[in-house]
């Protein structure tokens, strides 16, 4: 059987203006996903960009904090974030709570207003949210502002839809963290607090973090 017993069952000009169709059909879908996938490379491009900075300030802090004998206690948590692929950003200003001066560099770099904190109780007291020091107040509520924002001032889109992917159906690791992180700040200032308290306002955190993400307009690449 050779090419001349070919027989298609339309009329041969017609077989020739679908064909022409299709192949123009087909080469409206190359373009189309030729624009995405460049769209896709500048995009990662662009998030590899914003997350150096980021990156080498967490791995510059992590050398401090590890041969620091007094942060054993959240590194454990903090490695599990760390593992489950969480922006450096999203980790580093949640790890700001415990280090002024990581907190004012990065507060820094986005020309925040830089932050004074010194407070300390002379005894050790319970923690209340109800009647809570004006200093420790201020400093957590500047603490989760600066979370939420690590998230949606210049976010990068790609990571983004991950944050949400995480915090949507994996959050257990997160909110661990984060309460561990307040435990430690408060445990340093002479207050204490409890573990199913500092469980729920870390999760009131990821809960407020959440509704500010979906109100982006987060291009999809």
């Amino acid at each position: 059987m050779g090419l001349e017993d070919f027989s298609p069952e339309i009329e041969s000009s017609e077989w020739i203006w679908k064909s022409n169709e299709a192949i123009s059909e087909v080469s409206e879908k190359v373009k189309e996903s030729s624009k995405k996938a460049a769209a896709w490379v500048k995009r990662t491009k662009q998030d590899e960009q914003k997350a150096k900075k980021y990156d080498f300030l967490l791995a510059w802090f992590l050398v401090k904090i590890i041969v620091d004998k007094k942060y054993d206690f959240i590194l454990e948590e903090l490695f599990k974030v760390i593992n489950q692929s969480y922006p450096s950003n999203f980790v580093l200003w949640i790890l700001s709570l415990i280090n002024i001066d990581i907190s004012n560099k990065i507060r820094e770099n986005i020309n925040k207003e830089l932050i004074n904190f010194s407070y300390k109780s002379k005894e050790i007291k319970e923690f209340d949210d109800t009647n809570i020091d004006l200093d420790i107040k201020n400093r957590i509520n500047y603490w989760i502002e600066d979370i939420i924002d690590s998230v949606t001032i210049e976010y990068s889109s790609i990571q983004t839809l991950k944050i949400i992917n995480l915090l949507e159906n994996d959050k257990e690791i997160i909110v661990n963290y984060i309460a561990n992180i307040m435990f430690f700040f408060l445990k340093s200032v002479n207050i204490s607090i409890t573990k199913n308290k500092a469980l729920n306002i870390s999760d009131f955190i990821i809960s407020e973090t959440l509704k500010s993400i979906k109100k982006l307009n987060i291009e999809e690449v």
